[in-house]
């Protein structure tokens, strides 16, 4: 069944942690009872199916001992589509006007065709001193999306012909760039000073247009959502830093420019939040980033600082569009700041232990309340948290191995995260850790050949937990309601395999 949707902490209170509503229809007798004693059945045929076929033409050529060439042509098949059961549609939002009454029972199919095709090319150009390399790359992408209706309760099949929605995109993605790495000085192989730059330009080409799945209810009636889209894009993305080695030790510094623009989804679903004949903006980044290492033969610690400065930053706002894809909206100024924190021992030849950390502050300066007819509507509420965005995270792992045994115990830390962007209590994900372990044993044979025998166990201790979930606020009456879904996990369970290489 497919599991786009989250649960509520009340439907997990009630029904437990496995249960979900996808595909769910209430029946007068069916199967599985509801803990409200309501009998449901689920739809057979919930299944979300996806095709792609890669090929690639590869060509590498060294010209002679300083120079290479490098070149890619590739061609990429995609065709995919989902069944899904809507309990209770909206026929609106299907049919046309002349049958569009009421609500009823449903089937339909949503399906995409995709295509891309190009190709990458670059040269490299290396001396004692010089690392140079330049090139570039296109790419052409088209994928029409349309959708069927296969079943509509009390509508007989010859009404259902036709599309309910058919809308097309084509983007062409180009860029050049030239990157270069110059041994300012170097005294030995672990003594020297390095200065990187990378300069790219980068042209986006995007065009959407057709029929939206989107029902929009509006002054003259309820009608499916136009879609017309078609911008370009021009990103220049420098970067500059220099990296200092002495012996043991390494520190480095850089500053680079980044640019993103923004998604399929964050076009054709913006009428949910925003005016109107409005477009969202590309994002622009700023990063900062300073660090040091220290390494031997057996220890490896290291430390980074950075400082990630956002112009109209594409974030989250916690809802999900129809098809359950995230939605993201500008916030006119942002930062993103913190330390990494990295360490790894070689203890014994038999036990490597390593751990990592990022602690950070994820901002938005000056945010302006959306929720529309809240008493805070329009106040500057001050910085506030990124949504999905934790200030802590942290990771350790044993590696124990001997001869051709192997067990790896890995833990993970996330920290709590927001779904929205105004720090509600009632729309966040508990912080979590999470622990797992891979057990092998690796039998080799006829000197080249091995058969490895795996067992992974996941989330050891069953811990429960929601990795993910979205969530969203509205007014109603002057009062205002949250609405959080979740993702809970599984608890332990556990995966054999076998691999073998010959």
């Amino acid at each position: 069944y497919l599991t786009y949707n989250g649960v509520s902490r009340e439907e997990m209170e009630l029904y437990g942690r496995r249960y979900h509503s996808s595909g769910q229809y209430e029946t007068t007798a069916g199967p599985h009872v509801l803990a409200d004693g309501t009998h449901v059945d689920y739809h057979d045929d919930e299944t979300d199916n996806y095709l792609q076929i890669n090929n690639q033409l590869v060509l590498n050529h060294r010209i002679d001992e300083h120079w290479q060439y490098h070149s890619t042509l590739f061609y990429t098949y995609g065709y995919g589509y989902y069944n899904q059961y809507k309990d209770d549609a909206y026929l609106a939002s299907y049919l046309p006007l002349n049958i569009q009454d009421g609500q009823a029972d449903l089937i339909r199919n949503k399906i995409m065709l995709n295509h891309l095709g190009g190709l990458n090319a670059s040269a490299s150009y290396q001396n004692e001193s010089l690392d140079l390399r330049f090139g570039g790359s296109w790419s052409y992408y088209t994928c029409p999306h349309w959708g069927e209706l296969t079943w509509v309760d009390g509508l007989d099949a010859d009404a259902l012909q036709g599309r309910w929605y058919d809308n097309d995109v084509n983007k062409q993605d180009a860029n050049v760039f030239a990157r270069a790495d110059w041994a300012v000085w170097q005294a030995s192989r672990h003594q020297a000073l390095h200065l990187f730059s990378d300069l790219q330009y980068r042209y986006v080409d995007y065009k959407a247009w057709g029929c939206n799945d989107n029902a929009v209810w509006g002054d003259e009636g309820v009608y499916m959502q136009e879609i017309n889209v078609d911008k370009q894009y021009h990103f220049f993305n420098p970067r500059f830093g220099l990296n200092y080695q002495h012996q043991k030790h390494q520190a480095f510094a850089s500053v680079a420019v980044a640019h993103r623009e923004p998604t399929r989804s964050d076009f054709t679903d913006r009428y949910m939040f925003a005016a109107d004949d409005t477009y969202p903006e590309p994002e622009r980044l700023i990063d900062y980033e300073l660090g040091y290492s220290y390494k031997t033969s057996s220890l490896a610690l290291g430390i980074n600082l950075y400082y990630m400065d956002y112009h109209n930053q594409l974030v989250a706002t916690g809802m999900v569009n129809d098809g359950d894809d995230a939605l993201n909206v500008n916030v006119d100024k942002s930062f993103r700041r913190g330390v990494e924190l990295m360490a790894t021992w070689k203890s014994t030849k038999w036990l490597d232990l390593s751990a990592n950390a990022t602690f950070s502050q994820n901002k938005i300066r000056d945010y302006v309340d959306a929720l529309r007819d809240s008493p805070t509507y329009g106040m500057n509420l001050g910085d506030m948290t990124i949504s999905y965005s934790p200030s802590a995270m942290a990771n350790f792992s044993a590696d124990f191995h001997v001869k051709g045994f192997s067990a790896v115990w890995n833990t993970q830390y996330v920290g709590k995260q927001y779904f929205t962007n105004n720090e509600i209590e009632a729309l966040s994900l508990d912080a979590y850790t999470v622990s797992n372990l891979d057990l092998s044993y690796t039998f080799d044979y006829q000197k080249t050949n091995t058969v490895r025998f795996g067992l992974s166990i996941y989330n050891v201790f069953s811990a429960q937990y929601e990795s993910n979930g979205y969530g969203y606020s509205y007014m109603w009456d002057g009062v205002r309601y949250d609405e959080a879904f979740y993702f809970p996990q599984a608890p332990r369970h556990v995966l054999a395999n076998v691999t073998v290489n010959f």
